[in-house]
């Protein structure tokens, strides 16, 4: 343990630097394939002498048309050397291999992505493999040499990158690339550096609840709304909503290491069970003593201290805020505000903050901002780097945290007491596992079938899909949930953090071809109250209705038309984004804005919903759920007032 927590540390540096460091190693001259106009298979087929077992696997599977044709491929080329030692490992010869065997390998190694090593960022490709599974990105360094080397899944090393051909990129890699095919909790099972938290997931029966993979009762829809999808309208452009052809339940772990533990004073599951009595006690008094020998209840607090740390979202590493990078550095205000995303976790009712300051390091329930200060500096969540095992399971992900994780009265109470602003496309745990959220731009989006978005529901006449992430779309995170056609679609809202008064909000975008809708709130989402009189989300803010002015110098008359907007319903957008090349939002005009939807009273224990129904008869109007804002009035009624970030 002492030895890998040395390797952790230095690996945590070389983390920071990552790009940066690994550059100058692959960038000196001889290390990148000059283009020649080769496809895939003329650039294995003109080094046979080093891919002669590949291309006799890929020979054996369709795989290997596409690698002659056009395309935009990522192509993953073990040698014969690796081929020899996946053999000897297994006990076979290729020729024992069967034609599934090799369908498994080829998909294994194939993207119908093209991704340049110096596109990426730690974490996972941001496409999944031909296998529909996603493939991590990391590096480590020789502990002779020193010199930095970059791996896929923890085990194959890439010899060589970035090999340009026609239809695509070759990576050489040392190793055969074997994605697990166990579930989370098996895999899980096998690293010894988490065995306390793995025996109080599994006493608490919580493996139960990250178990299932594929839903054997979605049936996708007819005709070929997945392969070419449903064309629609919306905004400025034209686009396809493509459909998943399967629907997949995933998750995201964060896992303490035994090591973690133990500098808290924590040795056995007794001392754990004790630590998590403590603190949940505190939080749920209503619940102290009461369920304390039923490990399985969800009242019970180690049960409680455990499910806080799942979520049922596929995240790996550079996807929990935005991993475009591009993104990140030209479009958020890094200079007054974190990167920062809510996701609901799998303690009832609870949820967590994912903040990523500029330094890179990505922090659960992080408090604060480079304005202001970090008042709590939160949980870290350590690189893949830091990480000595592959961590992708069948159906999910697990990090280490160099913390413990609790959703603790503290928490609650102060560090979730802020504006709660969710980009909607992390709203529906189908959103992020259909691979919707975090999509390049492309002229394709994900179209969701009704029956089987989890937190909604939506009318036969509504085409609900998670529309590309794009740097100059006018959308907070480059992305957004697209309603269109004579939609009525309900939402059950995230949960709140303690019990008090809240505004629901939304922020969009004015166009011409929006609709106008009415919205409904309530705890019976068959029983909504109307919230005010319907928006028209067509009309901008010049109109006096809202009374939206542009700021000046005076920061006194700025508060002075905030307040005057505010008391009719209406806010500027944030100044926290702005799509590329553009101003901040709240700067961009009187085309974005946000719109109180309602002000009510919320318990944590409660359920609430939010319906939307358009009013126009027009098939073609559309409304988009970019952000949805959450915010106590401790926030928004604050003497200081809410900042305009």
């Amino acid at each position: 343990m002492k030895q890998l927590k040395k390797k952790l540390l230095a690996l945590a540096v070389i983390a920071t630097t990552f790009l940066s460091s690994c550059g100058p190693d692959w960038d000196s001259p001889g290390n990148y394939y000059t283009f020649t106009g080769e496809t895939i298979a003329n650039f294995l087929e003109n080094n046979s002498d080093e891919f002669s077992t590949f291309i006799q696997v890929l020979k054996r599977t369709a795989v290997w048309a596409e690698m002659q044709t056009y395309g935009h491929y990522t192509c993953f080329a073990p040698t014969n050397d690796a081929f020899e030692n996946y053999f000897a490992e297994k006990g076979i010869t290729i020729n024992e291999l069967d034609d599934k065997e090799c369908d498994t390998i080829a998909w294994s190694h194939i993207l119908s992505e093209m991704y340049y090593t110096t596109d990426l960022v730690e974490g996972a490709f941001p496409s999944p493999n031909l296998l529909d599974r996603y493939l991590s990105f990391s590096c480590d360094s020789d502990s002779i040499s020193g010199n930095l080397f970059y791996l896929v899944n923890k085990t194959a090393r890439l010899l060589e990158r970035d090999d340009s051909c026609e239809n695509g990129v070759v990576q050489i890699v040392n190793k055969v690339v074997e994605p697990s095919n166990k579930m989370l909790p098996d895999i899980m099972s096998e690293d010894k550096n988490i065995s306390l938290f793995y025996k109080a997931m599994m006493l608490t029966n919580m493996n139960d609840s990250i178990s299932l993979y594929i839903d054997d009762k979605y049936v996708a829809p007819g005709g070929d709304s997945c392969i070419t999808g449903v064309y629609y309208h919306t905004g400025d452009e034209w686009e396809y909503a493509i459909f998943p052809e399967k629907r997949y339940y995933k998750y995201t772990v964060f896992a303490e290491p035994d090591e973690v533990f133990n500098r808290n004073g924590i040795y056995t599951l007794d001392d754990l069970i004790a630590y998590a009595k403590t603190v949940y006690d505190e939080s749920y008094p209503a619940d102290a003593g009461k369920y304390d020998d039923d490990y399985t209840n969800r009242r019970n607090p180690l049960n409680r201290f455990i499910s806080y740390h799942f979520i049922e979202y596929y995240n790996a590493y550079n996807d929990f805020n935005v991993t475009n990078e591009d993104l990140v550095n030209t479009n958020f205000d890094r200079t007054n505000w974190d990167l920062e995303d809510f996701f609901e976790a799998m303690l009832p009712n609870s949820f967590m903050r994912i903040v990523t300051p500029k330094s890179g390091q990505i922090y659960i329930n992080r408090k604060g901002s480079p304005a202001a200060g970090v008042t709590a500096e939160g949980v870290r969540i350590m690189t893949p780097s830091e990480i000595p095992v592959d961590q992708n399971a069948l159906n999910g992900i697990y990090h280490y945290i160099d913390g413990i994780l609790e959703y603790s009265n503290y928490v609650r109470t102060d560090v979730l007491n802020t504006r709660i602003r969710y980009d909607c496309t992390t709203l529906s745990p189908d959103f992020v596992n259909s691979g919707g959220r975090n999509r390049p731009g492309t002229t394709s989006c994900t179209g969701i079938k009704q029956g089987f978005c989890k937190n909604f529901t939506f009318s036969d006449e509504t085409l609900l899909s998670i529309r590309n992430r794009h740097q100059w779309f006018w959308s907070y995170e480059g992305d957004e949930v697209i309603l269109q056609g004579i939609y009525d679609a309900t939402m059950k809202l995230p949960p709140v953090p303690f019990d008090g008064t809240y505004e629901i909000r939304i922020g969009y975008p004015v166009m011409a071809s929006r609709g106008v809708i009415q919205s409904y709130f309530g705890q019976d989402p068959l029983r909504l109250d109307p919230c005010d009189i319907p928006l028209d989300l067509r009309i901008g803010g010049e109109d006096p209705r809202i009374g939206w002015v542009a700021d000046t110098d005076n920061e006194a008359e700025n508060r002075v038309n905030d307040k005057a907007m505010h008391n009719r319903g209406y806010m500027k957008a944030p100044a926290s984004y702005c799509p590329s090349g553009g101003d901040y939002f709240r700067y961009i005009g009187p085309s974005m804005l946000r719109r109180i939807l309602t002000t009510q009273y919320m318990s944590v224990e409660g359920e609430y919903y939010l319906r939307v129904r358009q009013l126009l008869d027009n098939n073609m109007a559309e409304m988009v759920y970019d952000y949805l804002e959450i915010v106590p009035k401790s926030v928004y009624a604050s003497d200081k007032g809410e900042d305009i970030y």
